[in-house]
């Protein structure tokens, strides 16, 4: 409809032009019925506009309107010149958007319909039937031959026909080619979306590299494992987000950048987390072997990292706890005949004031030892006595009440709690107050001066997290990585079996003690324990 009303217009526009240079009457007759034709095309065009928006896409409306062009095309040669009017090519142009509307048979039908009007209209004119419109007399059909006239019909009939097949076979041709285009580009997208459902799903981070080393690509476990988002990222280097990585593949050699290889690096999070990365790199390249960046797949190591320092502490304590408890059992005895002897000496001696202290302080000693022996073999022996259900909110609570009351922390800390009710685990009641006093205290001697101690209790998937965190100096990584040994301290007083204690209590009962601490920014120590449902609930 569009390209109808622009040819129009053209030719109302090429009409006028041909008026004013021949200066031709405005009352002149094929002038007239040319304007009364474009004018019948501009308000045929506007019904079918209003026809268009009520019913829409339509094949009979399709045929219709073409249909009617014929008819145009037709009566617009009879008042151009008949045999002798330049616009017959218009038949073709008309056949040609009907192969492309209504394919090869509405371009047949419309090619037949030309060749009949346009035979139809020479044939009357030229018997004499149809008087020619204003045609001069040496445009006139009446001074053409008869095989001049059957040629001319003959062609333009052929014409039709060769271009209804021609134009249809390429239409044909063209939807064919879309309709493949369309299934390989359904195809294409959906194996952008199984690709990206893939890259996305992945367990592990993936980004991609230009050779420059600017990231292009981020999926979401690179987003969970890093923190960062995927927009924030993007277009960066990876310098900005792994500089140890970046440093670390710098020092390697050259022939090993160019094989996938993996390494372990120290990463810390966009919130600061210290944690431990697992990196791949292989390099990406074009069927034709040319490199156009690099591939990097990794892994959050830093769960891993910690269960392998915990396998190690355990294997350490284990095999000093075997050696430990055949140590203390046999300084256990002696210790229990030395006391018992001192309490009898000290009734039977002369009761003088130097020999009175000096028998306290013989007694007074050997009773630290015997509390030291005795922690020392609940180092190494930590066997449950009576195991039962712990409801861990109370047993926290109590300790806490306890712990606030000492003289060691009255008036100097302040003890925040977060606990959630109704959390239970297994273990023996007295070790569960042994381990959460050790972890109390531990935390109140990390503070200098006054200080706040935090202490929550969750549950984090099928496990128990108590979680404790001090504003305290902190500690090193040297001395984290002591910290569970026995016997090691920071302290001016103090046995250093604390933590230790605590750690063999948690091992006894699968449990686990992670610790994050940086100096002058206080520790934090998270207890996990199994969790249970609570008592006399139905399964």
């Amino acid at each position: 409809m569009f390209l109808r009303v622009v040819f129009v217009t053209i030719l109302l526009g090429s009409s006028i032009l041909v008026q004013f240079k021949y200066r031709a009457s405005h009352d002149n007759p094929p002038l007239l019925v040319l304007y009364g034709l474009i004018a019948s095309v501009y308000a045929l065009t506007f019904i079918y506009v209003i026809v268009f928006k009520r019913l829409g896409p339509s094949l009979r409306f399709a045929y219709v309107q073409i249909g009617l062009d014929t008819l145009f095309v037709t009566f617009l040669i009879y008042v151009t010149g008949s045999i002798a009017s330049v616009f017959s090519f218009l038949y073709l142009v008309v056949i040609v958007y009907a192969s492309i509307l209504l394919y090869k048979r509405g371009s047949l039908i419309m090619a037949t319909l030309c060749s009949i009007q346009y035979g139809v209209m020479i044939d009357l004119e030229y018997y004499g039937i149809l008087k020619p419109f204003y045609t001069p007399a040496s445009m006139s059909i009446e001074g053409c031959e008869e095989s001049y006239v059957l040629y001319k019909i003959i062609m333009t009939m052929v014409a039709c026909f060769l271009v209804a097949f021609l134009s249809s076979w390429l239409a044909q041709q063209t939807l064919r080619t879309e309709k493949e285009l369309q299934a390989k580009q359904k195809d294409l997208e959906q194996l952008e979306a199984i690709n990206a459902s893939i890259v996305h799903s992945m367990d592990s981070g993936l980004l991609t590299l230009t050779p420059t080393g600017i990231i292009t690509s981020f999926n979401r476990a690179a987003e969970m494992i890093t923190g960062y988002s995927r927009e924030e990222v993007l277009e960066s280097p990876l310098l900005s987000i792994f500089p140890d990585a970046v440093k670390r593949v710098a020092t390697l050699d050259a022939p090993l950048k160019k094989k996938p290889y993996r390494y372990d690096v120290e990463f810390r999070k966009k919130d600061g987390t210290p944690g431990y990365l697992g990196f791949s790199m292989s390099s990406l390249k074009e069927p034709d072997g040319r490199s156009i960046g690099d591939l990097l797949i990794f892994q959050d190591l830093t769960a891993f990292k910690n269960m392998e320092e915990h396998v190690k502490r355990v294997e350490k304590l284990a095999a000093i706890g075997e050696m430990a408890a055949g140590i203390a059992h046999e300084i256990k005895n002696p210790l229990a005949s030395m006391s018992g002897s001192a309490q009898l000496l000290k009734k039977e001696v002369n009761n003088t004031p130097v020999a009175r202290k000096l028998m306290d302080i013989l007694l007074r000693e050997t009773d630290r030892l015997n509390a030291l022996t005795n922690d020392f073999l609940l180092f190494a022996r930590p066997s449950p006595e009576e195991i039962e259900p712990v409801e861990l909110s109370s047993a926290i609570g109590d300790t806490l009440e306890l712990f606030k009351k000492n003289g060691f922390c009255q008036d100097r800390i302040t003890v925040v709690e977060d606990l959630a009710s109704d959390v239970w685990t297994e273990m023996d009641p007295k070790h569960t107050r042994q381990i959460l006093w050790n972890l109390f205290l531990n935390a109140a001697q990390a503070i200098d001066g006054t200080g706040t101690i935090q202490v929550s209790l969750n549950i984090v998937e099928d496990m128990v997290q108590v979680t404790v965190k001090d504003t305290g100096s902190g500690m090193s990584e040297d001395t984290i990585s002591k910290i569970f040994n026995p016997f090691f301290t920071t302290k001016a007083h103090g046995t250093g079996l604390g933590l230790s204690i605590v750690h063999r209590l948690l091992e006894s009962y699968d449990g686990r003690l992670d610790v994050q601490s940086q100096q002058g920014q206080g520790s934090t120590f998270k207890l996990y324990l199994k969790r249970i449902d609570p008592p006399g609930l139905l399964p």
